[in-house]
């Protein structure tokens, strides 16, 4: 398999250097940004930055953000962050990023607060993206502000923009290849087809779900090329190049953890059942995917889904209906996929979809009603775009905790904080083992001074705090008696400590 990558590595290193080389294409990409666009991307970036910083201080961290801070990024070895694939680690590129540009700082509890800084950066860069395409689309820059500020505004999108993982990245690569793609249909530039592929690549590495998008993207480019009746053999070369370079990404990951950490972890291990039980058991996950998407308007998922697809439409519009065409392909990609897959996608990996869908829906209702009033189409984009502002103010993270991750966050973080209250004072030790990782980490952020959870051998300590699926090591059971438990986490006093 390494002899194979690597064979395919070379092949497709020369087959980039022949587009490279390529004069028949022009080269450089068109000026994306002129000074009349500062005003609207300062004003975008200013409103970002706020919603940013509101939920970054107001949320704590989640389970995985810690995790990834703590074994991914953290652990002193870029090699093993790129090539052991445990779960959450599934983020491969981002920790990579957070950990060779902060790596340095994994003695403090620092590494949560740069990855939620990287992800409020690939959230800023999502929204002028969003700015460029639709103000390009449309020739109006207030267009492109105003999908700008929508985009600010979805829930999902927001929320994982200050979190330490690599989703707001993964959503932000999907409005590159997206942005890329289009731009390329229009201009037929290299350097648009080597943005794609770049971003393809990079989105791979982020999270492989991203071949969601670019199965879309492979099949709208077949019905675009049979439509204009033009073999595009640039485009292939490029596609072609992209796939084998992703694959090289994984190599290490395949050599050290094996195919099967990929391939049948429990994010994407088959249903074991009939389709129709598949179906049955999956529909209501389904079901909650628009309203996933639109929450914040509090609509009913039969609204929601009505909304999202609302953008289809767009195939018939002279102008854009390779837009249209793109997500069209998305979505039947999705629908083929989980069910070929008999798996179910969890909603924040179809991060990129739902923020393009978000954006897409107001913007169609918009484009079809301005035809027949110009205050119209205003009318409906400024009535949606109202709705999820109210929307986000009223159901936002510090509000409902669960709705990001499903889980209870803030429950979660108080319990931690009530047992980490319930320690002795500083002169004691404190051990913690290693599925402990998230009570570590706030009582080193707090500066206590505990051995890391995955020092091995396990320390001898005070006190231990394990979580519910840890035990103690065998030697230390007779040592060690329980004082109490919060929320499954607990807590043990060596038995000849003093009272």
């Amino acid at each position: 398999m390494a002899l194979v990558t690597l064979i395919g590595l070379i092949v497709t290193s020369y087959w980039l250097l022949r587009l490279r080389r390529n004069n028949a294409v022009p080269a450089k990409l068109p000026r994306l940004f002129v000074r009349a666009d500062w005003p609207w991307l300062i004003g975008v970036t200013l409103l970002g930055t706020g919603l940013w910083t509101w939920g970054a201080l107001y949320t704590p961290p989640t389970h995985d953000e810690v995790f990834s801070a703590l074994y991914c990024a953290g652990n002193e070895s870029l090699f093993v962050t790129w090539s052991y694939y445990m779960l959450p680690n599934n983020h491969v590129l981002f920790n990579l990023l957070n950990g060779s540009m902060f790596g340095w700082l994994h003695h403090l509890p620092w590494l949560v607060t740069t990855g939620r800084i990287l992800s409020g950066l690939a959230y800023l860069g999502t929204l002028a993206v969003v700015y460029w395409l639709m103000g390009r689309f449309t020739g109006r820059r207030w267009a492109g502000a105003g999908a700008a500020t929508l985009a600010s505004l979805q829930y999902s999108l927001w929320g994982f923009g200050f979190q330490a993982r690599g989703y707001a990245l993964y959503a932000l690569l999907h409005w590159i290849a997206l942005a890329a793609l289009l731009g390329y249909w229009r201009q037929p530039r290299r350097a648009w087809l080597m943005l794609n592929a770049g971003a393809i690549v990079a989105g791979y590495a982020t999270v492989p779900t991203f071949l969601f998008y670019h199965a879309a993207q492979l099949a709208a480019a077949v019905i675009v090329q049979v439509r204009l009746r033009r073999y595009d053999g640039r485009f292939w070369l490029a596609q072609g190049g992209a796939l084998v370079l992703a694959g090289g990404f994984y190599l290490p990951a395949v050599g050290f953890s094996g195919l099967a950490a990929i391939s049948a972890n429990p994010y994407v291990r088959p249903f074991q059942g009939s389709l129709a039980e598949f179906i049955t058991q999956t529909w209501p996950d389904f079901k909650s995917y628009a309203s996933y998407c639109f929450g914040e308007m509090d609509l009913g998922p039969w609204p929601a889904y009505v909304l999202a697809l609302v953008p289809l439409s767009l195939l018939a519009h002279r102008r854009f209906w390779q837009l249209g065409l793109v997500y069209a392909a998305w979505l039947l990609v999705l629908v083929g996929g989980i069910l070929g897959l008999r798996h179910i996608i969890f909603h924040r990996n179809l991060l990129g979809l739902f923020s393009v869908a978000l954006v897409l829906a107001p913007f169609t209702v918009g484009v079809w009603l301005a035809r027949w009033r110009s205050w119209a189409g205003l009318g409906g984009v400024l009535l949606i775009v109202g709705g999820l502002g109210v929307g986000l103010v009223r159901h936002n993270p510090v509000s409902e905790p669960t709705a990001l991750y499903f889980y209870d966050l803030e429950g979660g973080y108080a319990a931690v904080q009530q047992r980490l209250s319930a320690l002795p004072d500083r002169w004691a030790s404190v051990a913690f083992l290693e599925e402990s990782f998230y009570p570590y980490w706030m009582y080193v952020r707090d500066g206590g001074v505990a051995p890391h959870p995955a020092q091995r051998p396990t320390p001898a300590a005070d006190y231990f705090i394990t979580a519910p699926n840890d035990r103690l090591p065998g030697g230390f059971i007779q040592q060690y008696a329980p004082v109490d438990t919060v929320n499954g986490y607990r807590l043990f006093r060596r038995r000849t400590l003093n009272q």
